[in-house]
């Protein structure tokens, strides 16, 4: 009876849901507005870098559900739930949500040979700066809800489904949603098919919402520091003039710097992308050579001031580059 009793009592306590970055914390929070959602890492932390602290152990040794972008981002992870001693939330248990499975991934390397810079052999893993990607990510992380919590798991797909439809309207507006759909559009959109499809339909304008907002970085050169950035140069039409590391994770050498100063005065670049957690040194030198304005742009959630939630994170990219 005691038993029995203790089994009902600790079900109707909040799940403890612990992602390792704050874009996963705040689509878990829509996915399960009940649930206990903490971030391990903060939205001014660099995420390939991150100390398996005793507080963050503590967190992940009660969590019932662990979720990671994984694709090799979280180098640090691995150590962490080794730490934390919680076998339920390791990879492969019900546990555990890898937020990327599924997602179409870009820059996969065929050589990761250190000469190449910081690689992820698994290709580039900073999906979540295309919108569509989201819609993924927050499939997988209520399916995975639904394994700690089956008696719930019809309320976390209404939720996803709930989230997903809003990522719709913010991406092509909500009039647009409402007469296509939002699946049809995602498809166009995936397929790099949305504007001829648009164009021949007649109905270019009444796309809305993140892509008519952002439609004027379309062929816009610019520059970013770090190459981080590949799913929302191809969710956008930015079009990359260089970038300020020699190589990922390689500090510019005078040479790449030369180099890249040419490349920026031939092309015209205004714009040096930084994200927020990246020195700005080198590129204010670059701007103050070119012209070129420096912009710091938010890396995730809380990466700035003003980028609260997913929404405000991409609203603050799109303004900084425009």
């Amino acid at each position: 009876m005691i038993l029995t009793f203790w089994f009902l009592f600790s079900r109707a306590l909040a799940l403890d849901v612990v992602c390792t970055l704050p874009y996963l914390a705040d689509t878990a929070k829509r996915v399960a507005p009940s649930a206990n959602v903490v971030s391990l890492a903060r939205g001014t932390d660099d995420p390939h870098f991150l100390s398996p602290t005793p507080a963050l152990m503590a967190q992940v040794a009660k969590a019932d559900l662990f979720v990671e972008n994984g694709l090799g981002l979280e180098l640090w992870s691995e150590r962490l739930l080794d730490s934390a001693g919680n076998p339920q939330v390791r990879p492969g248990q019900n546990g555990y949500v890898k937020a990327t499975t599924g997602v179409p991934v870009l820059e996969v390397p065929a050589d990761v040979s250190r000469a190449r810079g910081d690689l992820h052999a698994e290709g580039n893993p900073h999906v979540w700066t295309d919108p569509l990607n989201m819609k993924i990510v927050a499939d997988n992380i209520a399916t995975g809800l639904g394994r700690v919590d089956p008696s719930n798991a019809a309320v976390y797909t209404q939720n996803a489904a709930a989230y997903k439809k809003k990522i719709d309207e913010a991406l092509f507006g909500a009039d647009l949603v409402g007469y296509m759909g939002g699946d049809l559009l995602s498809r166009l959109a995936a397929a790099g098919t949305l504007d001829t499809t648009l164009a021949k339909k007649r109905l270019t304008a009444r796309l809305g919402g993140w892509l008519a907002k952002g439609a004027p970085l379309k062929g816009k050169p610019v520059v970013f520091y770090h190459q981080s950035w590949p799913y929302f140069i191809a969710r956008f039409g930015v079009k990359v003039v260089g970038y300020v590391e020699d190589r990922p994770g390689i500090p510019p050498t005078a040479a790449h710097r030369d180099q890249l100063l040419g490349l920026m005065s031939a092309q015209g670049a205004s714009v040096i992308a930084v994200t927020n957690y990246n020195n700005d040194r080198v590129p204010r030198l670059l701007g103050e050579a070119t012209g070129a304005k420096v912009v710091t742009v938010p890396g995730d959630v809380g990466g700035v001031s003003g980028a609260t939630d997913y929404f405000s994170f991409i609203d603050g990219i799109i303004a900084a580059l425009l």
